[in-house]
Formats: structure tokens, sequence, C-alpha cells
């Protein structure tokens, strides 16, 4: 996999792949050619419900860790941290894969690595919107004779799952796959964008924490730290709220990848257990977060549910529906946004992978002109933003996309007098529940 200057990974396909016995088309979690999450989940886990949402499913849950220094150090509800660290004190594993920061002189600033101990696993909390590979890290774990937890998003969990398939890995050295839930992947730039607009140009970010709890506002609205070149940890890094930033609003799809144009797994449907935020009332106006969970393994539904006995986790009760309630937004982009999307580029003469949903252009004028733009911002947003940097100019950048922002916000949300309207009654509403 290699760096490409719009600040995604494309790819190098190496002329002896096959011989290997690595199909290439059939691993690419994106390509369309191998195994679908549907088949696959159903190989792994036949016993199982199975919901045309969030996939096959065991127990459903929102969990919080019961410790709160640790719960507020989290991304959520800490329980991604608190899983792979209990796997590996209890001997389950001896290594977790997760995504970490990098040294301060890596260009990068995360990358996928290796823990060995609790220490490191805690240092690779938090959500990284952020793009990474982990070809090294698999070739490492290929040649040892290891037991690892794999913490990844929908398609590095599939992917994981194809090289078991070809023989590549062993299930044995991967008994855990640990699924994050994902609304969509983001270039490089997205990282720059924000700590450009918080005084650190592009070259200049040494680290960044894109989930910044603020105590004072809901869980769904936190802040983006960020520290440059120069300072030093003990320093305290400078805390922008997102509500401040433009790019905050994901469903925009600033940088978005373009593989994720074509995704259709939100819940991490092929791993043993999928963790996200739990956007859902009752939750997320607690601003230390809470984690939506859906399992499928039978040893972590038995683990999870002893914790929450011995007090270790905090566990309440949600339906398979609430789950994807959660997440019904990414859900609608990934399955009616999805076949729109498959169409519009059958319609255009270009090729499509095979995927759960069939090419259909969305029913209402609405919909359709919300898919194209989002798709437009997308393909626009990380070229727009490589001209911006090469001219040191951010206004440039903001002045190319703010025409196609605007109309997108206006489908999607309404004119201005509707939108106020809109905040108004929801002001109220607020005031009444804290009466």
């Amino acid at each position: 996999m290699a760096q490409q200057p719009d600040g995604t990974f494309q790819p190098e396909l190496k002329e002896n792949a096959e011989e290997a016995g690595l199909p290439p088309l059939e691993i690419c979690p994106m390509s369309g050619a191998g195994e679908d999450e549907t088949a696959m989940a159903g190989r792994l886990w036949p016993e199982l419900p199975a919901d045309p949402q969030i996939g096959r499913h065991r127990t459903t849950l929102a969990v919080h860790v019961a410790d709160e220094a640790r719960r507020m150090k989290s991304g959520s509800g800490g329980l991604v941290t608190w899983l792979a660290e209990d796997l590996l004190k209890r001997g389950e594993i001896d290594r977790v894969i997760h995504v970490r920061a990098t040294g301060t002189d890596d260009p990068l600033l995360f990358e996928y690595a290796i823990s060995r101990n609790p220490d490191d696993v805690r240092n690779g909390a938090k959500s990284r919107y952020y793009p990474v590979e982990m070809s090294r890290i698999l070739q490492d774990l290929a040649a040892s004779e290891g037991r690892a937890a794999l913490v990844g998003v929908p398609c590095f969990i599939k992917a994981a799952r194809g090289l078991i398939s070809s023989g590549y890995l062993s299930g044995d050295q991967v008994p855990y796959m640990i699924g994050l839930v994902c609304g969509h992947l983001k270039s490089t730039h997205f990282a720059e964008y924000l700590a450009w607009q918080g005084g650190i140009a592009p070259g200049n970010l040494a680290w960044c924490d894109f989930r910044e709890k603020l105590l004072d506002r809901p869980a769904s609205d936190y802040g983006f730290a960020m520290r440059a070149k120069g300072s030093t940890p003990d320093q305290p890094a400078k805390i922008v709220p997102m509500a401040d930033l433009k790019g905050k609003d994901w469903g925009e799809g600033l940088f978005r990848l373009t593989a994720c144009e074509f995704c259709d797994d939100v819940l991490a449907e092929c791993a043993d257990i999928a963790i996200g935020d739990a956007w859902l009332p009752g939750f997320v106006d607690d601003p230390r977060g809470e984690n939506v969970v859906v399992v499928r393994d039978a040893r972590l539904a038995e683990r999870i549910a002893q914790a929450g006995a011995s007090g270790e986790l905090v566990l309440s009760d949600v339906t398979p529906q609430e789950v994807a309630r959660s997440q019904s937004s990414g859900l609608r982009h990934r399955r009616e946004g999805l076949a729109h999307r498959l169409a519009r580029r059958i319609d255009a003469g270009r090729s499509v992978p095979r995927k759960r949903v069939a090419p259909q252009l969305a029913q209402s004028a609405e919909r359709r002109k919300i898919y194209d733009l989002r798709l437009k911002v997308a393909e626009t947003s990380n070229d727009a933003f490589l001209v911006a940097k090469q001219q040191g100019a951010l206004a440039q950048f903001d002045r190319k996309m703010a025409p196609l922002l605007r109309q997108l916000k206006r489908a999607t949300y309404g004119s201005l007098p509707t939108r106020l309207l809109r905040r108004l009654k929801r002001e109220l509403s607020r005031r009444m529940r804290a009466q």
C-alpha cells in the first residue's frame, strides 16, 4: 500500500501475488469479487439471527466502562480498549493490532501497530479519522506464531477474513476481531484542514485528538485537540470545539475516500463484536460517552456479561432496532445512497462492484440531489485541498467548496428560515426537558 499525494493509500499489485496464493480481487474488501458480508457472516455464525441493517447478532447492548478516568480517556464508552486489555490480561491473545500515533518525525500521524501490554493498548485509545494500512503488520503476524486481536473498521475486518479464507493467515492467529462502527474513512487532508483552521498549517501538525470530550456539551459535540511540531507532550494542547470548525458535518463527506462510496457495511458485520457510538436518546446527552454494541462471538458475550455483573462494565439493554436507529444516517447512505450511486455509475457507462443492494436511483428528487452533491463534495475536496496546500491558501479551498456545500446544506436541511425555525424548536424542547 502506497500513500498518494491526495492523502490516501492505494495498492501496488505485486507480480507474484497470484503465485503466492493471494487472489487480489477476492481479498480486496471493495472489489465485490469474493464473499459478501452476508455470506461471510452466515458461514461464521449460522446459528445467529440476521438483521438486514446490523447483520448477525447474539446480543445488543449499550455499554460504558465503570472506571470514570478510563471512560474519559476513551473516544466514547471505552469498551474497545477495555476489551483489548482484558483479552491480553487473560492470556486469550498475546498482541493487539490497532491504530496508534506514530513518532513525531513521521509525516503520517497514525499507523497500525502491535501492542503487547496494557499500557501500549491504552495509548491506542480514541477514534482516528485518518487513513491507515495494515500490510506490514499482517506480514509480521503471518510469519509468527502469535495470537492477535485485530481492531478495525468493517472493510479491514472483511479483508482479514479474506486472508484467513485464502490460507495466508490462520484463524488461530486472529482469534478475535473487534469491529468499529464506521461512517466513512477520511484522507490525511481532514486532520490538516481542521488543524489549519486552528492555526497549524499543513506540515506543522505533530499530534491531534479527533474526539476530545467537552463536559459542557452532549457527547456528539466534541472537540478537536492539536499540537504543533516543536511542542512537548507536557504542553497543553489547543482544543477547538468541532462546532466551531468547518468540516464538522460528517454527512457532507469532505475528504471521504472513494472506496467508501461503494461500501454497504456500517456495523462491521464480519467482526466478532461491533462497537460504536450510542447516538440514542438517553445516552447522547452524556458527554462522557456510551458505546452501542453488537456481540456475535459467544465467548465475548459471556465475558461482557461477567464484567457487567462484577461492576467493571455498566450494561444497558438495547434492541437491534435501536442499534440500527443509532446509525440511521450511515445506514441510509450505505443502502439507498449506495444503490443510487451504483445506478448513476452504470448510467455513465462505468463499471461497478457487486454489492448487496441492486442499482436503483433514489425515489425522490430531493434524495437524488443529496446523494449526487455528497459524491461531488467527496470527489472535489481532496484535489482542491491539495492545490490549497501547494499554494498555502486555506481560503482558496473554502472558496472552491463553498458553493457545493451551500447547495448540499440547502438540499439536506432546507432553506435558512426553515433551519432557524427547526433550531428554535430544538432549543425550546431542550429547555423544557431541563426543567
